[in-house]
Order: structure tokens, then sequence, then C-alpha cells
């Protein structure tokens, strides 16, 4: 289909073509090597260091790897690093291919790491969140915003404004 063939579409079929193809990169996505060796990859490589947050998310094998993290402080205290996309959390968005949590109560306090494998499309937003949470009050530390564009997260904006319920 060349571009003059798309022109003459009306935006019904527009909109269900793009649909359409995002579901065919989605399949892609989920038949493109072994998942589970992708998630332990980018839980060795997203999380530097044990009791880190992570790193923000990145591209591999075109999919979105966005490391997220709880880790307590107290009993009433934690810091916590999770990844938005599109509105939506990364584990409860319709363009997650998996989602894997690892949780860690062999120290004082309680850790917790998660992956979450993201089928990407042209202009999807994502953000990073970091917050802290003291007695049951989740207070955002910062917020880092991305653009997918033509294969790459370009970083839009950074911030620390808001604060989102998890």
């Amino acid at each position: 289909m060349n571009f003059g063939e798309l022109e003459n579409l009306n935006d019904s079929e527009l909109f269900d073509l793009q649909n359409k193809i995002s579901e065919i990169v989605k399949q892609r996505n989920l038949e493109k090597g072994d998942l589970e060796e992708i998630i332990d990859n980018s839980f060795n490589v997203g999380f530097p260091k044990v009791d880190g947050l992570g790193l923000n998310p990145w591209i591999e094998n075109s999919l979105i790897i966005c490391p997220g993290a709880r880790i307590d402080k107290t009993k009433t205290r934690h810091i916590c690093k999770f990844i938005v996309i599109d509105e939506e959390w990364s584990w409860e968005s319709p363009h997650m291919i998996s989602d894997v949590i690892r949780r860690d109560q062999s120290s004082k306090n309680f850790r917790q790491h998660s992956i979450t494998l993201i089928s990407p499309f042209e202009g999807m937003k994502v953000q990073v969140i970091s917050q802290k949470s003291q007695q049951g009050k989740h207070l955002v530390e910062g917020v880092e915003s991305f653009e997918f564009k033509n294969g790459i997260l370009e970083k839009t904006m950074t911030k620390a404004s808001r604060s989102r319920e998890h």
C-alpha cells in the first residue's frame, strides 16, 4: 500500500488500519525470541544495584523495557519508581506483552523489582514516576517524560509536580 492509497481511506478505515498494524507489531513482539530470556537479562541490566530503583526504560528487540521498583525503608516509608504508558501504569497497559515481579524479603526491608515489556507504537507517551511514601501518602520526587518516535525513546521533559496512586 502506498501513500496515495492511504490518503484515499476515510477516517474509520485509517483507524482500523492503525489498530491492525499495532496488533501485528504486538504479535511479532510476542513471537520474537525468548521472552523469559529478555526479562532475565532486563532484570540484570535494569537494576545495576540490588537496592536501587532501576534505570529508565529502554528499547530492545522492538520492545520498551520498563523497570519498576519499590524499596521499603521502614514499615511506613518506601521509595518507588514505576512507568506510565499513555496514562496507564505499564502493567495495566493494553500494549503490555509481559509483566514479571520479583520480591526479596530476605533482607531487613522488603524490596520489589519488576520488568514490564511493552509493544510500542509511534507517538506513545512514556513517563517515569519516582515517588516516596510516608505513612500512606505518595509524594512525587520526579517525573521524566519520553515519546516513542522512529524506533527510539526521545526525552521530552523532566519535572517534579504530581502524584499518582499505585
